[in-house]
């Protein structure tokens, strides 16, 4: 990939996208222009101001536990003929290892559309729970109507961000290596992935959307 104005770019060719209302947009070109400066896709008095991003989650059947989470950015400048571009993605995973979506705690993601509920930067979920940056989604239903819930985009780390000592074991509150991609059905990625994609949220419009496939 190469640098354009700050972000790594990569173009999505044909993507489909949803606008912030939730309403399918057009099929997009097949070329794409770089990200725009920050204060363009986040100026409000401009049509650069209908610009949005949103996350998708690609799985990888042969290895859960290295599919890929990205960030893609639609350019609306031209609202009749919006662009989608990748900003950034990073290797994720999902579930321990299973490929059952009706598998609570342990199946990967369901297919589909996601909302992203809240953000937050220093969750606190103990030592069984969520901690640090983190997304919270939308709960979702598996192909046999089992809800999945208590779904996250997350890392492993103390709720301030800070890495925990090394136990000789697997700590809730440390990354130890790639056995902590796998999860009880969550997104995780290692923490300088999560705090890298965090960082997008200062000159990027928020994704409030996550689509899983």
């Amino acid at each position: 990939m190469r640098k354009i104005k700050g972000f790594r770019y990569a173009v999505t060719l044909g993507a489909a996208a949803l606008a912030l209302s939730g309403t399918a947009v057009s099929a997009m070109a097949a070329s794409s222009p770089a990200v725009p400066a920050a204060k363009t896709a986040t100026a409000d008095t401009s049509a650069a101001a209908r610009s949005y991003t949103y996350l998708t989650f690609k799985k990888n059947a042969g290895n859960p536990s290295n599919s890929r989470l990205s960030l893609v950015y639609v350019n609306m400048v031209n609202p009749d003929h919006p662009h989608s571009s990748t900003v950034d993605s990073w290797r994720a995973g999902s579930g321990s290892g299973s490929t059952n979506t009706c598998a609570r705690n342990q199946g990967w993601l369901p297919n589909g559309e996601y909302g992203i509920r809240a953000f937050y930067s220093n969750h606190n979920g103990g030592a069984h729970g969520v901690n640090g940056v983190s997304w919270l989604l939308s709960d979702h239903k598996c192909h046999n109507g089992t809800w999945r819930t208590d779904l996250f985009i997350h890392s492993e780390m103390r709720p301030n961000g800070t890495q925990g000592p090394s136990t000789g074991g697997d700590s809730p509150y440390r990354w130890d290596g790639n056995g902590d991609y796998k999860s009880n059905g969550c997104i995780k990625l290692k923490p300088a992935d999560i705090r890298q994609l965090m960082g997008y949220r200062a000159n990027l419009p928020k994704p409030i959307k996550l689509f899983v496939s």
